[in-house]
């Protein structure tokens, strides 16, 4: 069988370039080792948070704007704007980037009293807190679905259980090895998560593999309405609205790295246990210290810990997204676009020479 396009990977962004391809009227192929909304690569866990004024760089505002419009396309229901806190330090490094993107961008971002206004948060001596309404939360295995049920409906194939062998290009066509079988398309489009290094090898990409620990602890308070990312001087942590009696909260920083993705263990850690007791104890006064579940994904970190977008050097029709270092989900309809745009030699819509593979030259482990 011949394609348009194949995707291997069809977690967040893969199942996003798939649907892109589909309302292109390309015909596609996505490829997965596990099932839709699967939860041993980064794409599970119930919630990611998605923001406008992001911390990390300006540069991805516009990438983020495109992104919230095609998350309201895909499906209303799914961005649910309640509204993000950030507490730290007014020129640490979330606060201060928070405040560099609204100021930029012309977002809303509001500065408010926590500590007589919001008392369910506490916060170090020095802290301020800044409030952005806009911002708010995605949930994870329904956004992956809902692209994979909109590729399939728009005519798009999917196809999981077998890991991919191999592939190779000709600048012309693409040759996609699954187990004994051989697949061919005009173009490729690589998104493998924590198994990009494997799927890449020729690149030589700088890419860590960290395990992160997500957990659901007790919490019937109803003050717990809105996200939040703390900035403390021993790591960052996040959270999520509580619903049905529960709130999902993490550790942003940090992680173990692993060399094995698919066979490293996934039971709780004692010192990440300990971490997480101890900033839902002296922060989150409403949270009762009672773990109610517990699961584990993986972060696939840069050295600057953007995001690697780009062409495959050696091959024009292959496009490939790698490191996305933590924060990349809410990204996935805008950089599923991209892909696409980048093996169809389309202008994509925004800039993305800051992604470039080539920043890191010479500099893989």
């Amino acid at each position: 069988m011949s394609y348009d396009l194949i995707v291997l990977g069809t977690g967040g962004i893969g199942s996003a370039a798939l649907f892109s391809a589909a309302q292109r009227g390309m015909t596609c192929l996505g490829v997965d080792r596990f099932a839709p909304g699967h939860d041993r690569g980064s794409s599970h866990g119930e919630s990611r948070l998605i923001r406008l004024a992001y911390f990390e760089h300006p540069q991805y505002v516009p990438l983020l704007r495109r992104s919230y419009a095609l998350w309201d396309e895909l499906d209303p229901s799914l961005l649910q704007r309640s509204g993000v806190f950030y507490f730290g330090q007014e020129h640490g490094p979330i606060l201060g980037g928070v405040q560099a993107s609204a100021e930029l961008h012309s977002l809303d971002v509001r500065q408010v009293d926590a500590l007589t206004t919001y008392p369910q948060y506490r916060l170090p001596e020095g802290s301020q807190a800044l409030f952005e309404p806009d911002a708010g939360w995605l949930p994870v295995e329904d956004c992956v679905r809902r692209h994979i049920e909109g590729a399939l409906a728009a005519g798009a194939e999917h196809r999981w259980g077998d890991a991919v062998s191999s592939f190779d290009s000709d600048g012309q066509r693409v040759r996609v090895t699954i187990g004994s079988e051989t697949l061919s398309a005009r173009r490729l489009v690589i998104t493998g998560g924590p198994w990009a290094s494997e799927l890449l090898p020729e690149l030589a990409l700088p890419l860590t593999v960290r395990r992160k620990y997500l957990h659901w602890f007790r919490c019937e308070d109803e003050r717990y309405r809105h996200g939040f990312f703390y900035e403390l001087p021993h790591g960052y942590f996040y959270g999520f609205p509580a619903t049905n009696g529960r709130i999902k909260i993490a550790e942003h920083s940090g992680g173990q790295a692993t060399t094995d993705p698919l066979g490293t263990s996934r039971a709780p850690c004692p010192v990440d246990d300990a971490r997480i007791d101890r900033f839902v104890a002296e922060y989150l006064p409403g949270v009762e210290c009672e773990r109610l579940e517990h699961s584990t994904c993986f972060y696939t970190m840069t050295p600057d810990e953007h995001f690697i977008v780009d062409r495959h050097p050696h091959a024009e029709n292959v496009a490939f997204a790698a490191g996305l270092s933590g924060h990349g989900f809410k990204f996935a309809p805008a950089l599923g676009e991209a892909l696409v745009d980048l093996v169809t030699e389309r202008a994509t819509g925004t800039d993305l020479s800051f992604m470039s593979a080539g920043r890191f030259e010479g500099s893989a482990p």
